[in-house]
């Protein structure tokens, strides 16, 4: 499925409840209006996963240095994998970089960066749901809608796969359910460049084309 299809649907609606959804789980600001800036320092995304599972990092450099940033964002990434999310569903720790100084940066690299966060943010929300121990905030998963397509997000709602293709989604039941999807980690490319012919609904992320993965 390509990118530029989902380009016309706003994606405020997932930028602004992750944030709410953060902020409420931590008991802290995000302290600026930057998204980016926010969470480059990996420190929000440390203390939002021992939140939802204590003790699972156990140091947080809150050193105000790029490599002491860098560090926390690859911890955070570690545990994600620790949760159960495999390497597709999450952002590279490069998409939180200041790419603002950068001449030759193409004018949507840093939006489509942004937007793998928010997918990792998706997916680890949807672990927390599923989580008997944790009771804290939830997700609201309808406003990734627009930033997932409303067709696939059903799909992943009813813990489906979904197979996509240019002329749109074919849905077929998965009656093992949504955690057994966490097995499945392959996914397969169509013949198109402009699309896939099935994809994992577990396996979800843009890539440097703006297509997703």
């Amino acid at each position: 499925m390509e990118w530029r299809q989902q380009s016309s649907v706003s994606c405020e609606d997932a930028f602004t409840e992750t944030q709410r959804w953060i902020e409420e789980v931590t008991g802290k600001s995000f302290g600026c209006s930057d998204f980016r800036a926010a969470l480059e320092n990996g420190v929000l995304l440390c203390d939002l996963i021992n939140q939802l599972k204590p003790g699972i990092i156990k140091r947080v450099n809150r050193l105000s240095t790029p490599i002491a940033g860098l560090d926390n964002v690859n911890v955070f990434l570690k545990a994600c994998g620790k949760l159960g999310l495999n390497e597709s569903q999450l952002f590279h720790p490069g998409d939180l970089q200041d790419l603002s100084t950068r001449v030759t940066l193409r004018h949507d690299e840093s939006q489509r960066r942004l937007k793998n966060v928010l997918i990792t943010i998706y997916w680890l929300g949807r672990k927390a749901q599923l989580d008997t121990f944790y009771s804290g905030p939830q997700l609201n998963f309808k406003d990734f809608e627009g930033l997932l397509g409303l067709a696939l997000s059903k799909a992943l709602e009813e813990g489906s796969n979904a197979f996509v293709k240019d002329e749109g989604y074919k849905e077929s039941h998965d009656s093992e359910g949504e955690e057994s999807l966490q097995t499945r980690q392959s996914y397969y490319r169509g013949n198109s460049v402009d699309g896939f012919e099935c994809v994992n609904p577990r396996a979800v992320r843009l890539n440097e084309e703006g297509t997703y993965l």
